[in-house]
């Protein structure tokens, strides 16, 4: 990942990566490092969570700040910490079609055809083209986990496989013996 220089900042998707980096670089450490960072996550999320929740108090107050607010939520950096902090449910199939967005130069430059069936149950149900356009299964297990990390809640990506086809060949179509 090329950093940004110090007068830009970070885009949305490279500071989601950048933590998916680290979150992944400390599970391979001791248990008690592993817990010890997951409740100085946790007590900074709830620091955070209540400071939230009192800036929205405040804006709801004020006739701007509640069209401040709707503006503001229209921004993904800001829908995503309101939804990571409980302030806002959020529709799993929404979140699941916006990782999907995220990951979508990848498909791309990578010829991968994939699309979301459904979100059902917590569940993820996605489809890959077949033929020559199909991903390898490892590629399709790797594609289907980051789904899985960057959706909170979701307990699951499946994906939907077509069934054979059955070929139908009407009977008058079939011929016996010299024609």
């Amino acid at each position: 990942m090329t950093e940004p220089q110090a007068d830009e900042q970070p885009t949305f998707e490279d500071m989601a990566r950048r933590i998916d980096e680290l979150r992944d670089q400390v599970r391979h450490q001791e248990p008690a490092v592993e817990r010890l960072l997951d409740d100085t996550i946790a007590a900074i999320t709830e620091f955070n969570r209540q400071g939230l929740i009192a800036l929205v108090h405040l804006l709801r107050e004020d006739e701007r700040g509640g069209e401040l607010l709707y503006e503001a939520v229209d921004k993904p950096e800001v829908m995503a910490l309101f939804v990571s902090h409980g302030i806002i449910r959020s529709d799993r199939t929404l979140d699941v079609l916006r990782v999907v967005e995220q990951i979508r130069p990848y498909l791309v430059t990578s010829s991968i055809e994939m699309t979301v069936e459904s979100v059902r149950s917590d569940v993820a149900y996605v489809k890959f083209a077949t033929g020559c356009n199909a991903p390898d299964q490892t590629t399709k297990d790797d594609i289907m986990g980051v789904i899985m990390q960057r959706v909170p809640g979701l307990k699951g990506v499946e994906e939907i496989k077509d069934e054979p086809g059955k070929t139908f060949i009407g009977l008058d179509t079939i011929r016996v013996g010299a024609s």
